[in-house]
């Protein structure tokens, strides 16, 4: 049976991409993280089999569920 669902278009081009870029500023924090050659692929695969969406998803999550674990409490941030 075809798919028959319709297609979504992506805005592009510079007004999309400055609106994209102010959407993720104000409402995500950045940081860089650093792991030994090799894990970041590995981190990606462990992601995918285990159906998250985004290694960023599987690394928040696995950052949560430590922090419940050492503290007993789940994290709680507020938006800055």
């Amino acid at each position: 049976m075809p798919d028959t669902t319709e297609k979504k278009t992506i805005p592009r081009g510079p007004a999309a991409t400055a609106a994209k870029n102010k959407y993720r500023d104000n409402n995500y924090d950045r940081m860089e993280l650093a792991v030994p050659k090799g894990m970041k692929a590995r981190i990606k695969e462990i992601a995918k089999e285990q159906g998250y969406s985004s290694q960023n998803n599987y690394v928040v999550e696995a950052v949560k569920e430590k922090y419940q674990r050492d503290t007993g409490e789940e994290l709680t941030w507020q938006k800055e």
